[in-house]
């Protein structure tokens, strides 16, 4: 299973994301949790992640939230596109790729 957590200002605009996520995921047949949370509880959350995706409008905490996990998972950015899209196709395939690598 891949346990993917996407984070922005208030976790509203990403729970759209996770659906989108989600939807796809099924489609492929994967098995995967996807959750959202504010970025104000990110460390009250990452620690069941296999990564954590930051909405595009958050770029700022990123250093932040890499700081928190250390090395221990991959942080990144979702691709601004991907994010305004809502592409979930797009989103989760980079998350499985950040997981495996």
């Amino acid at each position: 299973m891949y346990k993917i957590l996407l984070c922005c200002t208030s976790g509203l605009t990403t729970s759209m994301l996770v659906d989108a996520m989600k939807k796809e995921a099924a489609k492929q047949t994967l098995d995967v949790m996807v959750w959202a949370v504010a970025i104000s509880a990110i460390e009250l959350s990452w620690a069941d992640a296999d990564c954590i995706l930051i909405a595009s409008q958050n770029t700022s905490d990123l250093e932040k939230v890499k700081s928190i996990v250390k090395t221990s998972i991959p942080v990144e950015e979702i691709n601004d596109i991907d994010f305004s899209k809502m592409d979930g196709k797009a989103v989760l395939n980079r998350a499985i790729e950040l997981i495996v690598s």
